[in-house]
């Protein structure tokens, strides 16, 4: 390893939040955290319940309660991020990625200096020990802010895109007429 680099994992774990969040602390190590541009929980379980269909027909007199917007649909907030303030908050993260790898790797030659020094004592084995495990989690949080860096991107590049993709899916969805229109 170089002097500004840390082993980061090919996949990173689950953070202890999102674990004790689903109450999966004990499984900790069989579950790994989802590629950057993925948007399913991976602690999520679907359980397959098949709808049982209803006897009696829609009516067609109910109708949403409320203000709706534009297209009918129920009003309510939007959420609405520009892609640029999304990339400028990867950039944040890839600053902070460089401010924190650097430092952490770093460690590597004094740690090495002061196991040298005690060669023989049974805490020059230890602090190599401890210096190993430090660098597995300062690499686990390098890759933790990498990983956040490229899921921003994702957020960024997908957003209107997920929009158009959604508008396009309905395109050929024709809504049923209503009995009353033309009364």
């Amino acid at each position: 390893m170089g002097e500004e680099t840390l082993p980061e994992p090919g996949q990173l774990p689950l953070t202890p939040e999102e674990l004790k969040r689903h109450h999966q602390e004990y499984a900790a190590p069989f579950y790994k955290a989802p590629t950057a541009d993925a948007y399913a929980d991976p602690l999520d379980t679907r359980t397959f319940e098949p709808k049982v269909p209803s006897l009696k027909p829609p009516s067609p007199f109910l109708t949403p309660t409320g203000p709706t917007g534009p297209h009918g649909e129920p009003a309510g907030q939007r959420l609405n991020i520009e892609p640029a303030i999304l990339n400028k908050a990867a950039e944040r993260a890839d600053d902070i990625h460089t401010a924190f790898t650097k430092p952490a790797a770093a460690l590597k030659e004094p740690a090495n200096a002061a196991g040298n020094a005690m060669a023989g004592w049974e805490c020059a084995y230890a602090l190599g020990a401890a210096h190993k495990q430090w660098e597995v989690q300062a690499g686990v949080v390098a890759g933790w802010l990498a990983h956040i860096a490229e899921s921003l991107r994702a957020g960024a590049r997908d957003h209107t895109k997920t929009d158009a993709a959604i508008e396009e899916a309905f395109r050929g969805v024709k809504r049923p007429r209503s009995l009353l229109e033309g009364l």
